[in-house]
């Protein structure tokens, strides 16, 4: 049943972001570099993987959240506007 939840908590955090990254224009850009969603949650994964924390919405969420910007034209991590 474990693998049901994440499967929704997936489809939730893909959606959710889907939505959130359509209805707003925030970027974060240092020096050069653009930050997206998707390598904020990878950053997190892997925390979250290092200090042995296993809880199955929060690693389908972000999953969601990592699939939905790697899904998009542009997820270059090199800024183009600098």
């Amino acid at each position: 049943m474990e693998f049901a939840i994440y499967s929704i908590a997936l489809i939730g955090g893909y959606a959710i972001t889907r939505y959130v990254t359509e209805q707003t224009s925030f970027h974060l850009r240092v020096k050069g570099l653009w930050i997206h969603h998707w390598i904020l949650a990878s950053l997190l994964m892997t925390a979250l993987y290092l200090f042995e924390i296993f809880n199955t919405e929060v690693w389908g969420l972000l999953t969601g959240i990592a699939l939905e910007g790697l899904s998009r034209k542009n997820w270059s991590i090199k800024d183009r506007k600098q």
